[in-house]
């Protein structure tokens, strides 16, 4: 599936924002690298199954958020720093939350709001 259309499908606009912490099964650490009503794409040190249903906690403020996500996509890149000797593999991870409740959307609104961009002034 070629990118354009995997963005077509789409079904909320995603928020890129200062990265935060996120845990599966409270356990392996990631970053959250962008965030959407529907899901968020993750940044882990390792693979994780394509379709599998994972438990997802993502640190927010005073107190974790935790969701059910299923994993859509997990695409490998290679990281390496200029200094560096040795080259890293870490994955980039596209989930999709499934049996959002009410309390959580509400949550993962105001996490995607406090970091939009707020409306430019108008002139006039």
């Amino acid at each position: 599936m070629a990118a354009s259309e995997e963005s077509d499908r789409r079904k909320a606009e995603r928020v890129y924002f200062e990265p935060l912490r996120v845990r599966v099964y409270g356990t392996r650490e990631g970053i959250l690298v962008d965030l959407s009503e529907g899901g968020a794409l993750v940044l882990f040190p390792v693979a994780l199954p394509v379709d599998q249903q994972i438990a997802l906690q993502i640190e927010w403020r005073d107190r974790p958020l935790n969701v059910q996500a299923r994993v859509r996509r997990c695409l490998p890149h290679r990281v390496q720093l200029a200094a560096a000797t040795l080259a890293r593999t870490e994955y980039d991870v596209a989930l999709e939350f499934v049996d959002l409740p009410p309390d959580s959307a509400a949550a993962i609104r105001g996490i995607i709001q406090s970091n939009s961009s707020p409306p430019a002034a108008s002139s006039g």
